[in-house]
């Protein structure tokens, strides 16, 4: 468990390039070699097997040929044992008269000649009589003096013959051995049996005819195959003893097989495939007791699949290849797009905001480093806006203290003048002295703070009272405060230049018949202040309003007044972008100001 959180954890800190190589390694490489290894493995098995198959089904052929070669030898040696005139002429062969033993050894040579020209192959037939005497022809030296026996005294002592007596069988096939003929070792194997006379069988066997065949007759059923003079496929016989009765190389044809040797041993101890990849298939006739083997260039049978294999590792590499350089050349693109955007972004740390992240490419990282640019620029631009906005405090601020007036002069000033008018009767004029007081007072005590929309329209209400007299009642004002928005807290003086501009501009030269009315209540949503001052004056032209509706250009100051666009700016310094207005306006009509303020939890205008 440690070592896996050890080793996710050093995966987590390798850099991004990295851990792309290492999953790219680790989740299509690695499965796409081991898929590939047991793809060439399990096609290699699979092809080896039906070689397989098709070799031992070749044996199975080799083997059916071969008991069908040896039926025409056998069917040979049960047409001389059933030849009733040689049985006669062997029973001649024991009467006394020499002369009678001659012409019966004469007419079973001649038999005997006449059976062994009818098929090839065969180097000897003889018949071994009871009294260990023979009468022989050999094809192969074409005399019936010189044989193949003729070393033997008794031919009741050669193998074939023993084995013949021995055996269970009619017929017994002997294996292939070597003998020397003419000072040339020669390989012949023998078909041997018992003959009976059928005319007196209490008399028991009468002699043995014994055919010798040369071992070529068997190395021809057991084909080989050779291309461009190179044997690339061969196959021999055995018996069940171990005798090697046809070899491809007639030289090891008569001898056994050694039991602390196997028989792939033998094969590369004889030189046939010698340096070969060999295989080695057997099958069994066990109808006459021999094993057949088939040998083959396992390199050469399956070239074509390794070829295939070849050609399939190849291709594999150079796609592996091909796949680690363009996973490369990516990581390395990603790599240093990430470096870039890091060292940017290090950059703005330092508080380098004029830093360009240059990214060529239009994927994610295009477009992080793309907005990392615009955020800089941005952010570059506030700083630039609230250094603006700084200096226009610092200004406004300066303008402020070179016009104010001591407050408590201006009060007691108007105090006296209030008293004086109450002396002289003159209650008019005391009752507008004393709503300037409030209204410069209100004016003046924390400006820049807030109060409740309530205390708002009591103020309003008391300078268009002022504003009415100063314009001898030229105009008429309507303040309609919805009742749930009274306790919500607004900047003191957000709303007195509008009302101002109304009065100032609206009802400019208008004598009678002024109409202002200022609306507050909640928005539809209720989460903001919606104010509404309408006014049936002279209007805006069309351009200045539009300049107006436009928040880049709406706060553009000329410094000659306090109108619409300090306003304006007050409410973007206030707000920011969450407060919104509209300016509607037709000429000789009228004008209707929106204002729409965000409002908090608390009910009260958000700072």
């Amino acid at each position: 468990m440690k070592n896996r959180k050890r080793f996710l954890q050093w995966f987590t800190d390798q850099r991004v390039g990295k851990k792309i190589m290492y999953t790219f390694m680790m989740t299509s490489v690695i499965p796409l070699l081991v898929s590939q290894i047991l793809m060439l493995y399990v096609i290699s098995n699979n092809m080896r097997e039906k070689v397989d198959n098709l070799m031992i089904n070749q044996l199975a052929q080799i083997s059916e040929r071969t008991g069908l070669t040896i039926d025409v030898y056998t069917n040979l040696v049960y047409q001389i044992y059933s030849d009733d005139e040689i049985i006669e002429c062997i029973a001649s062969c024991q009467n006394v008269s020499s002369e009678m033993r001659a012409r019966a050894y004469r007419e079973i040579c001649g038999k005997i000649q006449r059976y062994g020209l009818s098929t090839g192959g065969i180097e000897c037939i003889s018949i071994v009589l009871e009294d260990g005497q023979d009468i022989t022809y050999d094809f192969g030296l074409a005399s019936a003096v010189d044989n193949l026996w003729e070393v033997y005294t008794d031919k009741k002592s050669i193998e074939p013959y023993r084995l013949a007596q021995e055996g269970a069988a009619n017929i017994v096939v002997s294996p292939t051995e070597r003998i020397l003929r003419e000072g040339k070792e020669t390989r012949i194997f023998h078909i041997s049996m018992q003959m009976y006379d059928f005319s007196d069988i209490q008399r028991g066997s009468v002699g043995t005819v014994i055919m010798s065949i040369n071992e070529s007759v068997l190395n021809a059923v057991c084909s080989t195959a050779k291309e461009d003079g190179e044997l690339y496929t061969a196959n021999f016989i055995t018996d069940k003893d171990g005798n090697i009765l046809s070899y491809p190389e007639s030289f090891y044809s008569g001898i056994m097989l050694s039991e602390d040797r196997t028989v792939e041993e033998f094969v590369e101890k004889t030189g046939v495939l010698a340096g070969k990849n060999i295989a080695i298939n057997q099958y069994e006739n066990q109808e006459l007791g021999w094993y057949f083997y088939n040998v083959y260039d396992e390199d050469y049978i399956l070239r074509d699949v390794r070829h295939i294999q070849y050609l399939t590792i190849v291709i594999g590499v150079v796609l592996l290849l091909f796949s680690l350089f363009l996973i490369r050349y990516t990581v390395k693109l990603i790599e240093r797009s990430t470096q870039s955007i890091v060292s940017g972004i290090k950059e703005v740390q330092q508080g380098n905001l004029d830093v360009q992240v240059n990214v060529e490419s239009k994927d994610e990282m295009g477009q992080i480093a793309g907005n990392f640019n615009t955020m800089t620029g941005k952010v570059q631009s506030l700083i630039e806006e609230v250094k603006a906005v700084t200096v226009k405090q610092k200004e406004a601020e300066i303008r402020a203290l070179e016009a104010q007036i001591n407050p408590h002069f201006l009060y007691n000033t108007l105090d006296s003048i209030n008293w004086m008018a109450i002396e002289k009767e003159e209650y008019e004029i005391s009752r507008m002295v004393r709503n300037l007081g409030v209204i410069l007072r209100y004016s003046v005590d924390k400006s820049n703070k807030m109060a409740t929309v309530a205390e708002m329209a009591d103020w309003l209400e008391k300078y268009v009272s002022l504003q009415r007299m100063r314009f001898n009642d030229a105009f008429v004002c309507e303040i309609h405060v919805q009742p749930e928005t009274e306790k919500v807290r607004i900047y003191k003086l957000l709303l007195q230049p509008f009302v101002e501009n109304a009065i100032l501009h609206g009802f400019k030269e208008i004598e009678y018949g002024g109409i202002l009315r200022v609306d507050i209540m909640f928005s539809e949503t209720g989460d903001e202040l919606s104010i509404i001052i309408e006014d049936n004056g002279k209007g805006i032209p069309r351009e200045i309003a539009q300049r107006y509706n436009d928040p880049e250009q709406a706060g553009q100051d000329d410094k000659r007044s306090i109108g619409l666009s300090n306003a304006f700016s007050r409410m973007r310094m206030y707000y920011g972008s969450s407060a919104s207005w509209n300016v509607s306006s037709i000429p000789e009509v009228g004008t209707v100001i929106t204002l729409k303020i965000p409002v908090g939890e608390r009910g009260e205008s958000v700072e």
